[in-house]
C-alpha cells in the first residue's frame, strides 16, 4: 500500500474513532440533563438543609449547551469525514492540495474548541463534587442524595453520566489533535511533491537550454 493510502487510512481511521468518541460524551449529557430536569450540573454548587436535601444553585444553562453543540459538532464532522475519506480509499484517489489545507484548518480549530471543553466539564464537575461532598465521603456517594423536591430532579447515576462525559471529550480532543497532525503530514506531503515538481522542471528546462545552446555551437 502507498504510503498517501496508509495516511489516508489512517485519517478514516481517526475519524471513525473520533466518532464513537463523540457518542460517549453526548449520550450521558444527554441521560443527565434529562435526569436533571434540563438543569446543568456543571460549575452548580449549592448547600445542605436541616431536612438532608440538598439545596442546589444551579448554573447557567450554557456550560451544558456548548457541551452538546461541541459534540453534536463533533459527531456530524466525524460521521461526513470518515464516508469521505473511506470514498477516497475506495476510488484509490486522495484529496486535493485545497481540500487537505481546509481540513488542516478545521481539526486545528476543533481541536481548540474540543480543548475548551474538556476544561470546563472538569472545572465544572469538580465545583459540583466539592459542593455534593460537604456531606458525602466521595461524589460517586452522593448519587444517592435528594436534592430539593422542588426541583424533582434524579441524582442516580450522575456520576457514571458525567464521567462518561469526561472520558469522551478529553479522549476526542487527543484524537482530534492527532487528527490534525495526520492533517499537517499530509500538507507537508503536497509541499515536498510541489517541491520536487519545481525541481525537475527546472532540471528539465536547463537540459532543453543546453541542448539548445549545443545544436547552435555545432
Amino acid at each position: 500500500m502507498a504510503v498517501n493510502n496508509i495516511l489516508l487510512l489512517s485519517q478514516a481511521t481517526g475519524y471513525v474513532v473520533a466518532l464513537m468518541l463523540s457518542l460517549c460524551v453526548i449520550i450521558p449529557l444527554a441521560m443527565n440533563l434529562e435526569c436533571f430536569k434540563g438543569h446543568c450540573l456543571l460549575f452548580t454548587t449549592g448547600s445542605f438543609g436541616d431536612d438532608g436535601n440538598f439545596n442546589a444553585e444551579w448554573a447557567s444553562k450554557a456550560y451544558c449547551i456548548y457541551i452538546a453543540f461541541i459534540s453534536s459538532l463533533l459527531v456530524m464532522v466525524s460521521t461526513f469525514q470518515a464516508i469521505r475519506m473511506f470514498t477516497l480509499l475506495k476510488k484509490e484517489r486522495d484529496s486535493s492540495f485545497l481540500s487537505a489545507f481546509l481540513e488542516c484548518i478545521m481539526t486545528v480549530c476543533i481541536s481548540i474548541m474540543v480543548f475548551a471543553a474538556s476544561i470546563m466539564v472538569t472545572l465544572g464537575f469538580k465545583t459540583w463534587c466539592d459542593a455534593v461532598t460537604q456531606r458525602f465521603r466521595s461524589c460517586d456517594d452522593a448519587s444517592i442524595m435528594e436534592i430539593s423536591k422542588a426541583d424533582n430532579v434524579q441524582t442516580k447515576g450522575f456520576f457514571i453520566q458525567i464521567g462518561t462525559v469526561q472520558f469522551g471529550v478529553w479522549s476526542s480532543w487527543v484524537c482530534w489533535v492527532l487528527l490534525a497532525v495526520l492533517s499537517m503530514l499530509k500538507l507537508c506531503r503536497y509541499h515536498e511533491q510541489e517541491v520536487i515538481r519545481v525541481s525537475m522542471a527546472r532540471q528539465r528546462q536547463k537540459i532543453i537550454n543546453q541542448s539548445d545552446q549545443d545544436s547552435l555551437l555545432e
